[in-house]
């Protein structure tokens, strides 16, 4: 029977994709603000939004912490606009 090595003081990690970029963490709680600094955005100017198949959440409460799961994959929006050519 396998066992996870929590005990041995190795931390158990989960791995996330910020715009196709692949993160591991370590297995806690974070918050918008800091996932948006690890993918080196600017918290004050985009919003992570979590991506499930086709229906996309928006985490606009930046100190809101949330504990991501395995395989999650976000995308980050820009707010605001695009200017247009």
């Amino acid at each position: 029977m396998k066992t996870d090595e929590v005990g041995s003081g190795q931390k158990e990690q989960v791995v996330i994709v910020i715009d196709q970029q692949q993160f591991k963490l370590e297995d806690r709680e974070y918050t918008s603000r800091e996932l948006l600094k690890l993918a080196e955005e600017d918290p004050a100017e985009t919003t992570l939004v979590l991506k499930h198949g086709h229906e996309l959440t928006k985490l606009t409460d930046l100190d809101k912490p949330f504990r991501p799961t395995n395989g999650e994959h976000f995308v980050v929006f820009h707010n605001h606009p695009t200017p247009v050519s």
